[in-house]
C-alpha cells in the first residue's frame, strides 16, 4: 500500500507493519502489533492507521515510535481499512452498517515540534508554563501564558555545570534542567544538574513571577542535585542530592538568606510540599517542618510522589508505576481511596506509569497523566473515571494543571509543550450540538456512542431528561 504521493510504502506483516521510503529504499518505521489486518496512510503520509481485532491505532512515522492514538473496538468487526478524511483530522471506519468517526485533532496536532524540549512544567494555578531547551553549553528557560501561549519572559540562561574532577568533564548532553513552581504559583525556580558529577558551581535562580524579577540566586555546589521543589511564595527551596558514593539526602534552603537550614534523610528524590509549607512528602515518608522529623505516612510506599494538588492541602494524590493512584487526607494519615488503573492495556510487558497529576479548583476532578501519553479524568467523590482517556499527541505527559475556572485542562509534553482540553460539561454539550445539529443525538446514536448513560435530549429548547 502506497501513500498519496507514492513516496512511502507500507506492508502488513504477521508482527505489525513496516513502512519504507520508496525513493531511498530505507525503512522509515517498524510498527509492532501482532494481528494487524489493515493499514492506511494519512493524506500527507505522516501517520499510519492500523487495525486489528482489538483496536485501531494511529502511529506517527517519526520518533518516539509509539501510537499517538488508540481506540478500542469492543468486539466491533471492521469492514475494510480505516479511512482518513481528506480535509479534516478525522478517521472513519465502517462497522455493522454504521460509519464511526474518530476526531484525531489532538493526536495529529500541527503544534508538534520535531526538536523536543528538555523539560516542560505547568504552574499549579494553571496560569503559566515553563519550558527548558539546551543550546550548546547552556540552557534557555522561557515562561509563557497558558491562555494563549504568549511569551512572558525569557529568563537569564544557565551554563552547564563544570566538574570538580578534570579527568571526568561534564558532557552537555548528559545534563538535565530542573524546574519547579511554588504551590501558589507566585515563584519559579530553575537550574541545571549533571547527574553523577560533583560540580564547582550549581546556580539555581528563584524568579518572582508577580514582580517579574529575580528573587534569589543559590549556589548548590557539590554532589548532583536531581530534583528541586519550592515552598509557598518561593521562600524555601528543597533540593534532593545524590552523591557519587553514599545515600541520597534532601536539603532545605532559605532562599532569601541564601543559606541551607536543614539536611533531611530517609525521604526520596521526588518531593512534594504541602501548600502551607508544614509538610514535605517523599515516597511514603513525610517530614514535619520546620522540625525536619521524618516518619512513615503510608502502609505501602508509592513509587512516585507528586505535589499536593489541592490549593488548601486537604488532599494528597500519589501515583505509582502500575498506573494506580492513592488518595490521602492532607495530614496525611488516612487513605481516602485508590483509583484503579484505567490506562489502555500496555503494548509491551510494562504497565503505563503515572507521570503527572492535577486536581480541579473545586476539588471534584483529578486528572491523571501517564508516561505513554494517556490522560484520564476521574471523579474524586465516586472514584470513577469520567469517560475514556483524552486524545493526546501520544508521548509522556510531563505536567498537568487546570485553568483557574476549572473549565480547561492543560497538559505538557516534550514535543507539544501546551495542550488544551475542554472539561466543562456545558461547553462539551455546546460542541456536541454544533456538530450534530439542533436536534442533537437520536436515540440510536446515543446508544451507540453513549451506551453507559440513559438517553436524554441535550440540544435545543426541548432539551430535557428522557
Amino acid at each position: 500500500m502506497f501513500d498519496g504521493s507514492g513516496s512511502r510504502f507500507a506492508a502488513v506483516t504477521g508482527t505489525g507493519a513496516r513502512v519504507w521510503d520508496t525513493r531511498s529504499g530505507r525503512q522509515v518505521a517498524g510498527l509492532d502489533g501482532r494481528g494487524v489486518r489493515s493499514a492506511s496512510f494519512s493524506g500527507d503520509g505522516s501517520f499510519l492507521a492500523t487495525a486489528d481485532g482489538q483496536e485501531i491505532r494511529v502511529w506517527r512515522l517519526t520518533p518516539p515510535g509509539a501510537p499517538v492514538f488508540r481506540h478500542s473496538l469492543n468486539n466491533q468487526h471492521l469492514y475494510g481499512a480505516p479511512a482518513w478524511d481528506p480535509d479534516r483530522p478525522v478517521l472513519r471506519y465502517l462497522e455493522g452498517g454504521t460509519v464511526h468517526a474518530l476526531d484525531l485533532a489532538a493526536a495529529v496536532t500541527s503544534a508538534w515540534r520535531d526538536r523536543l524540549l528538555d523539560d516542560v512544567r505547568l504552574s499549579p494555578d494553571g496560569r503559566t508554563y515553563a519550558n527548558a531547551e539546551r543550546s550548546g553549553t547552556r540552557y534557555l528557560f522561557q515562561l509563557r501564558a497558558t491562555g494563549d501561549g504568549h511569551p512572558l519572559r525569557t529568563l537569564p540562561p544557565v551554563p552547564v555545570p563544570v566538574s570538580r574532577d578534570p579527568s571526568a568533564p561534564v558532557a552537555p548532553e548528559d545534563t538535565v534542567p530542573l524546574m519547579a513552581f511554588s504551590p501558589d504559583g507566585r515563584a519559579f525556580a530553575y537550574g541545571v544538574s549533571a547527574p553523577g558529577r560533583d560540580a564547582d558551581a550549581r546556580r539555581f535562580t528563584v524568579w518572582d513571577l508577580h514582580r517579574d524579577r529575580t528573587r534569589s540566586t543559590l549556589d548548590l555546589a557539590g554532589p548532583a542535585v536531581v530534583s528541586i521543589t519550592l515552598g509557598p511564595g518561593g521562600g524555601t527551596l528543597y533540593a534532593a542530592r545524590v552523591p557519587p558514593v553514599g545515600k541520597l539526602s534532601d536539603e532545605v534552603w532559605d532562599t532569601d538568606h541564601q543559606r541551607r537550614t536543614a539536611v533531611l534523610t530517609g525521604l526520596a528524590s521526588s518531593l512534594a510540599v504541602r501548600p502551607d509549607g508544614r509538610l514535605l512528602l517523599g515516597d511514603g515518608r513525610v517530614a514535619r517542618l520546620p522540625s525536619g522529623r521524618v516518619g512513615d505516612t503510608t502502609s505501602s510506599r508509592a513509587t512516585r510522589s507528586v505535589p499536593w494538588p489541592s490549593l488548601d492541602g486537604s488532599l494528597l494524590a500519589a501515583g505509582d508505576q502500575t498506573g494506580r493512584v492513592a488518595l490521602w487526607d492532607g495530614n496525611p494519615r488516612h487513605r481516602a481511596g485508590v483509583l484503579r488503573n484505567v490506562f489502555p492495556a500496555p503494548l509491551g510487558e510494562a504497565a503505563e506509569a503515572v507521570s503527572a497529576l492535577a486536581l480541579s479548583p473545586d476539588g471534584r476532578t483529578l486528572a491523571v497523566g501517564g508516561d505513554a501519553g494517556s490522560v484520564q479524568p476521574w471523579d474524586v467523590a465516586t472514584r470513577q473515571p469520567l469517560g475514556g482517556p483524552l486524545t493526546t499527541p501520544g508521548e509522556s505527559i510531563d505536567s498537568l494543571a487546570f485553568a483557574p475556572d476549572g473549565t480547561t485542562l492543560y497538559a505538557g509534553s516534550p514535543h507539544v509543550p501546551l495542550q488544551r482540553y475542554v472539561v466543562d460539561p456545558e461547553r462539551a454539550v455546546t460542541e456536541v450540538c454544533a456538530r450534530t445539529g439542533s436536534t442533537g443525538l437520536t436515540r440510536t446514536q446515543w446508544h451507540t456512542y453513549v451506551p453507559d448513560a440513559p438517553y436524554r435530549r441535550i440540544c435545543g429548547d426541548a432539551a430535557s431528561p428522557g
